[in-house]
């Protein structure tokens, strides 16, 4: 059963500037990543339009059934590499195409992750990763924490700076952060945001509490109803945007406020350059969304997923 949505209202709302803030690192996140996956032979050419539409930060996996992460290194040549915030993953074995799978799939845990890491490297002509995230948890804690610690060799090294997992539960993810032999914390948590899950209300809660950025994907997918919804449609009308800017800009805004650093970030996975555009002109405006609207949306997903 997931965990029952927290009731406990936010604290009041600080400014908040058009990047979030991972407090391990100090290093800057956007607030927006374009997501590239199912992009295929278009992903060179579609990277290349929404760095240039304005997106700074990219998340791929080394996961050639979904992603081609071998596509993405020429995008990349035209800006300088610490003005972008670069995200791949490790994918298990069971997460792959038995035909495509990019480490030997026979070898021991430590060496597959570490040959996925390698290769992302090798892949996305980089010399270090912003972040690296486990595409999901692995069949036990235990290997989860194992595939953790080469991650943290890693970031020791200097080849990766934040470590994270996608889509994960309140209680691995909690798990995770209190593990006695965990040196480095997770950073950032990516997860479906939809009605299963109830909208991460409790896990969200947990990543403001401890700085943890969350990032939404499948956010509006997911959600027509959402999208439909009176209160998007209220700060659509408002701002002269689409419900689905609208829908963007009020997931945003759960994230602002926190003290501990992070926030929420959205996966944008559009391909079409004036959405591109457009969706990033929100970012400057999230402060603006009145608190009331934010509460009234958060209410919503409680209401929706009961």
């Amino acid at each position: 059963m997931a965990p029952s949505a927290s009731t406990t209202s936010p604290p009041s709302v600080s400014p908040q500037p058009p990047n979030l803030t991972l407090p391990t690192t100090s290093s800057q996140h956007p607030l927006f990543l374009y997501g590239t996956a199912w992009k295929s032979t278009s992903t060179t050419n579609l990277v290349s339009t929404a760095l240039s539409a304005g997106f700074r930060g990219l998340d791929t996996a080394n996961q050639p059934k979904h992603y081609r992460e071998d596509l993405i290194k020429p995008a990349l040549a035209p800006f300088p590499r610490n003005s972008l915030f670069i995200q791949t993953k490790f994918s298990s074995p069971a997460g792959q195409d038995p035909a495509t799978i990019p480490y030997d799939p026979a070898a021991p845990l430590q060496k597959q992750v570490r040959a996925s890491v390698e290769l992302s490297l090798e892949n996305l002509g980089v010399e270090y990763l912003d972040a690296l995230l486990l595409h999901s948890p692995l069949r036990t804690l235990e290997a989860t924490i194992t595939a953790w610690k080469v991650l943290e060799g890693f970031v020791a090294a200097g080849k990766i700076k934040h470590i994270g997992i996608s889509n994960c539960s309140l209680p691995i993810l909690a798990a995770l952060y209190s593990s006695p032999v965990i040196s480095v914390p997770p950073s950032i948590v990516q997860n479906r945001f939809y009605e299963d899950t109830g909208y991460d209300l409790s896990l969200l809660e947990f990543c403001r509490e401890h700085g943890i950025v969350y990032q939404s994907f499948w956010t509006l997918t997911a959600n027509p109803g959402i999208v439909k919804s009176e209160i998007v449609g209220k700060v659509a009308a408002e701002r002269d945007w689409t419900r689905e800017q609208a829908m963007y800009a009020l997931v945003l805004a759960l994230g602002r406020g926190w003290e501990a650093g992070g926030g929420v970030c959205v996966l944008n996975g559009t391909t079409n350059e004036e959405r591109m555009k457009a969706d990033l002109e929100i970012v400057g405006e999230i402060d603006g969304i009145k608190e009331d609207d934010v509460e009234e949306f958060r209410e919503l997903l409680r209401t929706a997923y009961r």
